[in-house]
């Protein structure tokens, strides 16, 4: 990943980012973050903070409550109890069995030392859960009830050992995250053995057959597509869909939308193929579409026109997909819809696979970074906004055009603020700012700056190269600064899997799959030539770029 020490050598000056942190005053605050739509949107990471430290048993319900809603992608607590409750109007077997799974998974995972970090947000709980759903629907409760609850409870635990070896084995061999596989391999190989082995005490539920419907109903469609969410789940209920979906609104709107928009194709899909209108209402051929276009239309590519359009297609090839797999694993005598979510992983894993391949350009999210379709969205906003105004800055100084954008279009109450600032640390009132007034003002915020870091800030900051500081050479620079410090962890994020090489440094190559990215053309030859002679023999760290994002 690209490097967040401060040089690669130990002499070099700190770098310019952190030196002009130190001039910028109070008066030119940052702007604001993701602004959520409402109190419950987003990974409501605070409750985390305050909860691990207020109760075990608050943290443990957090945690827990967070592994339900990320069997689809909602790291949120409240988006989880709704989505338990669902669970229980589906039917209270579902609820107990469902809860049963999630909480020993999460078990398991803090028996095992696993990362607490990982384990509060959810990342071991959601294949156990799916695990005492799908076995609560397969299972007949009337007869062995309570040996169905060890298998939830033997099931579940193994998918956090498989999350945990698999899993992790997956995510660095692969580079893609394991998505639901724990859950399809734990769950099959249980019904697998309970219906391979003679044994008394588990019997599966007998398959109620529906008379098929001889037309389309579209109103019945409609109604479909939530149902579609709840089957994510394996609950059939119109109104525990309703309330999936709606929790899933309650974290993430984009999420939502994107999702009913899988739905949709995967109903398309099983259209076009024939099938039956009952199966089709029972939302059956929409729950893989849907966590297909959440997948690759926002969860782990931030959410434009490419990713969203990919995770369309990958929807209505994962109805095909659940098609022929429903009839391959028909021949072999499992259950009704012994499918699960493998569709969805299969349709995934693939798309992520080729992408990676031949549009390196379509920036994954990174694993350890993915919270909300919004957030993703924002770096990626935040990134586009970087990158193009880099290109500009970069055409600029390629024909000597010294240009003070930024500075020439902000308003006047900010150039006041800026302008107080510039003569509070122009003490000799000259309209200009010497290497001399820079180190008196640095060392009454606190900062001991080195002769060299004093040079090096001079330089950077001296555009025409004349030997002082202007007030238009300050203000440009120090909005610059502002507008990137702004959304410095935004964009620094989005940046993170562009060094696919993990070398800790940026190429050129590497600075092209950054450009094409965000609509923008590969670098022209003139640039390049410009950018290696700036970079010299030495690799272009993470704070050089920032250099060159500033002072271009």
């Amino acid at each position: 990943m690209v490097s967040f020490s401060s040089n690669a050598a130990g002499n070099d000056p700190r770098p310019l980012h952190e030196l002009m942190s130190r001039i910028l005053a109070p008066e030119l605050p940052r702007t604001r973050g993701l602004n959520r739509i409402w109190p419950t949107a987003g990974t409501l990471q605070i409750w985390n903070q305050r909860l691990a430290v207020a109760s075990p048993l608050a943290d443990f319900i957090n945690y827990t409550l967070r592994g339900v809603g990320q069997v689809i992608f909602v790291n949120n607590p409240i988006s989880g109890a709704l989505i338990l409750l669902a669970l229980f109007i589906q039917s209270p077997w579902a609820g107990l069995m469902g809860a049963l799974g999630v909480v020993t998974s999460t078990l398991t995972a803090l028996g095992l030392g696993l990362d607490r970090a990982t384990i509060r947000n959810g990342i071991f709980g959601y294949n156990g859960l799916l695990v005492g759903a799908a076995l609560a629907t397969f299972s007949d409760p009337a007869v062995g009830a309570g040996g169905w609850a060890i298998a939830v409870i033997v099931f579940a635990a193994l998918t956090t050992v498989l999350m945990k070896t698999v899993g992790v084995w997956w995510a660095k061999t692969i580079h893609t995250p394991p998505l639901t596989l724990p859950f399809n391999i734990a769950t099959l190989l249980c019904l697998a053995l309970v219906q391979a082995l003679p044994q008394p005490w588990l019997r599966l539920a007998t398959a109620t057959a529906t008379e098929s419907t001889a037309a389309l109903d579209w109103f019945q469609i409609s109604l479909s597509l939530p149902v579609g969410f709840g089957q994510v789940f394996l609950a059939d209920k119109f109104i525990s869909g309703l309330l999936i979906l709606l929790a899933v609104a309650l974290c993430t709107p984009l999420g939502a939308l994107v999702g009913l928009l899988g739905g949709s194709l995967g109903l398309l899909a099983g259209i076009l193929v024939g099938v039956a209108p009952d199966t089709l209402y029972a939302g059956l051929w929409a729950y893989n579409g849907v966590l297909c276009a959440m997948a690759i239309g926002g969860m782990f590519y931030a959410p434009n026109l490419r990713s969203i359009g990919i995770g369309a297609i990958s929807a209505f090839l994962s109805g095909w997909a659940g098609g022929l797999l429903g009839s391959i694993f028909g021949m072999v005598g499992l259950p009704v819809l012994p499918v699960l979510t493998v569709p969805f992983c299969m349709v995934t894993i693939a798309c992520f696979v080729i992408l990676q391949r031949s549009l390196p350009s379509l920036v994954p999210v990174a694993l350890h970074a993915v919270t909300s379709p919004e957030e993703h969205r924002q770096r990626y906003r935040a990134a586009r906004q970087v990158i193009t105004t880099f290109r500009r800055q970069l055409a600029n100084t390629l024909i000597g055009n010294r240009q003070f954008y930024l500075f020439d279009q902000t308003s006047q109450q900010v150039k006041d603020a800026l302008l107080y600032l510039f003569e509070t640390i122009d003490t000799d009132q000259s309209g200009t700012l010497s290497t001399q007034e820079l180190a008196v003002h640095l060392r009454q915020a606190g900062q001991v700056p080195s002769e060299t870091e004093l040079a090096y800030l001079m330089d950077c900051m001296d555009s025409d190269k004349n030997g002082t500081i202007d007030f238009e050479e300050f203000g440009e620079l120090m909005l610059r600064h502002r507008r990137l410090m702004a959304n410095y962890d935004e964009f620094v994020t989005y940046f993170l899997p562009i060094d696919a090489d993990d070398d800790d440094a940026i190429s050129l190559a590497e600075m092209n799959v950054a450009m094409a990215s965000v609509g923008e053309s590969r670098l022209l030859a003139e640039e390049t030539a410009y950018l290696r002679t700036q970079m010299g023999e030495r690799p272009l760290t993470w704070n050089r770029f920032i250099e060159m994002l500033l002072v271009t």
